[in-house]
């Protein structure tokens, strides 16, 4: 049956959350969101429908590029047949840090199905020396962007803003262009991710997206039941082509 796997899950998170904000890339006035607790550029967000906002170009229900890592700092897991919960982040973000703990129990609670994937540009000398929450998962180097893009990135990170709500409300962000920020690489460029730490899942038969966003977003958090549904769908799809050989 035509990619009947894929259409499964779709229908599946359909049920756990709306449509989505998204963040597009044309860089304004500083702002700060009271709400999320985000600063960004001024950015607009496209409204499709609901409430959730992502930051970074939605790919939700479309194949993902293949993944090509520049080098893996764990060994190179074993993704054939697994779900893959791809993590962009930084060394220096707040926010990543707290997410860790989640990252860590996917990772040891559902590490046979499913493969959790930490990955940054940041140098591996910067990667090496950070003193944050340990990271059980498997962690990669991105692919560096041309050096045309890379070069223009500015080496400083995000302050804090005055009038801002609380960092621990949403992702950290940059307010550089998609290709120019520190610690981008070509992976993640792929995905037009601006706020860290920003989460893709991708399902085992097709890689299409199937969730996307800020993990802690309130009211729209990836959690283990979310993660457990998804496995128990990608379960039954399994038992059902077996019995049909």
């Amino acid at each position: 049956m035509l990619r009947t796997f894929a259409i499964t899950l779709i229908v599946f998170l359909f049920a756990f959350s709306s449509p989505l904000w998204v963040a597009a890339e044309q860089p304004g006035a500083q702002k700060c969101d009271l709400k999320t607790g985000v600063c960004t550029d001024g950015t607009p967000n496209t409204v499709m429908t609901g409430d959730k906002r992502i930051w970074a170009s939605s790919r939700l229900f479309t194949d993902a590029p293949p993944l090509d890592v520049r080098k893996w700092l764990t060994d190179k897991p074993e993704m054939e047949g697994k779900f893959l919960v791809i993590e962009f982040w930084r060394t220096w973000c707040s926010a990543c840090k707290r997410m860790t703990p989640l990252m860590n129990t996917l990772h040891a609670k559902y590490g046979g199905e499913l493969v959790v994937i930490g990955i940054t540009g940041e140098a591996e000398e910067t990667v090496k020396a950070y003193a944050g929450p340990k990271k059980d998962y498997f962690l990669a180097l991105d692919q560096p962007l041309p050096a045309e893009n890379r070069d223009t990135a500015k080496a400083q990170q995000p302050a804090e803003k005055e009038g801002a709500a609380p960092a621990s409300a949403g992702p950290d962000q940059t307010s550089e262009p998609a290709t120019a920020r520190p610690g981008q690489g070509q992976y993640e460029a792929k995905f037009g991710v601006w706020g860290w730490p920003h989460v893709v899942i991708l399902e085992p038969q097709f890689r299409t997206v199937i969730w996307e966003g800020f993990p802690g977003l309130k009211g729209y958090e990836l959690t283990e039941a979310k993660v457990a549904k998804m496995l128990a769908i990608g379960r039954a799809s399994k038992g059902e082509k077996a019995e049909k050989k």
